[in-house]
């Protein structure tokens, strides 16, 4: 199976279905509640709010907000995903709820106190249009006051950490991870190699090829302020720390 980065790539569900084990890993579920402490701590949400996540995937963190006694709504265009996220939910005895939506679509003014798009699922639509439009959903949906948090990779910080290649063992499969900054610096070309595990079947299974639209800091302020947002503060991770030469991620937060 190849799949390329051609129109709309991100609503082909065979993608999710790969990347699967990629979002999943135990270890980053295992990190979700502390996670979620920073990410109320950083953005001083009151308990009891109304949070949204949008790109929210299967809800590991909506449904630990939720057990914090939030009001929480989760959005993705992943039906899979979705019906995951419900069923882990009802396993843990939580209310969340979750919306088969495109972000680009989905707005409810006014509803929200906090919203947030984390692990890098931000600068993936091929026109950047997109990303505002993104944006000022986000904003439309928050009350006056509430914030918007973006955690994804800085252009300086992938200036910084940039490496050509890594790969590691997953669920059966041995992924392969190639990049190539493009379009000085605007872009990074993504090449994801899936090779059966077993040394019997060395044959790559799967391969996929997208691109991820990369912001620095005055990049994104420039971008939130036009989406609406009157305020942003930029972090180099959840624990605080400033975004400066040493940070290895970009957290925006934007108050409406």
């Amino acid at each position: 199976m190849f799949l390329d980065d051609r129109e709309d790539w991100y609503k082909n569900p065979d993608f999710w279905r790969l990347y699967k084990p990629l979002m999943f890993d135990p270890d980053r579920i295992e990190d979700t509640p502390l996670e979620c402490r920073r990410m109320i701590e950083l953005s001083g949400v009151r308990p009891g709010s109304a949070i949204l996540d949008m790109c929210c995937g299967e809800g590991r963190h909506m449904i630990e907000f939720a057990k914090m006694g939030f009001s929480v709504t989760g959005t993705d265009i992943t039906g899979e995903y979705l019906q995951q996220g419900r069923l882990n939910a009802d396993k843990a005895g939580v209310d969340v709820r979750f919306v088969n939506a495109d972000v680009l679509n989905f707005c409810e003014p006014d509803a929200y106190d906090f919203a947030l798009n984390f692990f890098t699922s931000f600068g993936y639509f091929d026109d950047p249009d997109d990303d505002l439009t993104f944006c000022e959903n986000a904003c439309k949906s928050l009350k006056k006051g509430g914030c918007f948090l973006i955690d994804t990779i800085g252009k300086e910080t992938a200036a910084l950490h940039f490496r050509n290649s890594e790969w590691f063992q997953r669920d059966g499969y041995l992924i392969m991870l190639e990049y190539k900054v493009t379009d000085g610096w605007t872009h990074i070309e993504n090449r994801w190699l899936f090779v059966d595990d077993d040394p019997q079947k060395p044959a790559v299974l799967h391969e996929a090829v997208f691109r991820h639209r990369l912001y620095s800091a005055v990049e994104i302020a420039g971008l939130l302020t036009e989406a609406g947002f009157s305020e942003v503060r930029f972090f180099g991770g959840l624990d605080g720390r400033r975004y400066d030469h040493r940070a290895e991620r970009m957290l925006a937060i934007a108050v409406k």
